[in-house]
């Protein structure tokens, strides 16, 4: 049987020197059932970085990998040899922590919180040095009180409560004490025979609607677990392409010729944003 050791000596992501997402889906059924037969709990703490996108738009994609990996190393460093952390997606991370009850993984998240909020980033914007605060959301559920297969699922709805609340906290997942997260699914032509595949989840990095948010051409996407993009060539629609990150996950794929069609399942509360991005684009082009 397999067996996993931290920290886990691996090729790493090249942006936060952390196990990519694929290291993740290989140990996680390892660690259950490891954890299951000695009948020890195990943790999962998604985390989120809050207000992200502002580093990148604010000042650029360098700051934002930099501020990615900032936080990426303090998580990392706080739960070495009790478990690991992964790059999820994205700027989500995912921790699996061995032998901890909910308790002992909230306690674990709270700490961590605190680390990223006290530490500060030194970057460089337009050749001065500038210090940038940094706050995180994290969701925590252990299976001892979860199923091992809705392990990951109820640390993310966790995650979802925390940013819900205000951000900048850890929440441990109760049944019971959590809202549905509602999502949409988009449906979405890539003009290009793309490599994605169902189950997946990636970014819409460069796209456009004519007028609906749920029906879009994509001309950018992005695997966040290989750190890979894909484009497609087209006549440029006529208010320009919207550039903002749009994360989902793909449930349907359909490939025709040389084109890719896809089911894009996101959260609900994207539509509105992808909407006023639809609208400023317009807006900018006029």
């Amino acid at each position: 049987m397999d067996r996993v050791s931290f920290p886990r000596m691996v090729e790493l992501d090249v942006v936060t020197g952390l196990p990519p997402r694929k290291m993740l889906d290989h140990d996680l059924p390892v660690l259950l059932r490891s954890m299951g037969t000695a009948g020890l709990p195990m943790c999962s703490i998604m985390i989120d970085i809050d207000h992200f996108k502002k580093f990148n738009d604010r000042y650029g994609h360098d700051i934002g990998d930099l501020v990615l990996k900032h936080v990426s190393s303090i998580i990392r460093e706080a739960v070495k040899f009790r478990g690991e952390a992964y790059r999820y997606g994205g700027e989500e991370i995912t921790v699996l922590m061995l032998n901890s009850s909910g308790p002992e993984g909230l306690a674990t998240a709270e700490r961590i919180c605190s680390a990223v909020e006290n530490s500060v980033v030194k970057a460089v914007v337009r050749g001065k040095e500038q210090p940038l605060s940094i706050q995180i959301s994290l969701g925590v559920a252990s299976t001892g009180s979860v199923a091992g297969s809705e392990l990951i699922v109820c640390s993310d709805q966790a995650l979802y409560n925390a940013k819900s609340a205000g951000r900048n906290q850890a929440v441990l997942f109760k049944k019971g004490n959590s809202k549905d997260v509602s999502t949409t699914v988009i449906d979405v032509h890539f003009p290009s025979r793309s490599a994605i595949l169902g189950g997946n989840y990636i970014l819409l990095k460069k796209w456009f609607s004519f007028s609906n948010p749920t029906d879009i051409e994509a001309r950018e996407i992005k695997d966040p677990n290989t750190d890979s993009s894909e484009f497609a060539d087209g006549p440029p629609p006529p208010y320009g392409f919207v550039k903002a990150e749009i994360r989902g996950r793909v449930s349907e794929i359909e490939r025709r010729g040389n084109h890719t069609y896809f089911k894009f399942e996101v959260k609900s509360e994207i539509i509105d944003l992808m909407f006023k991005y639809i609208q400023d684009t317009r807006n900018a082009a006029n």
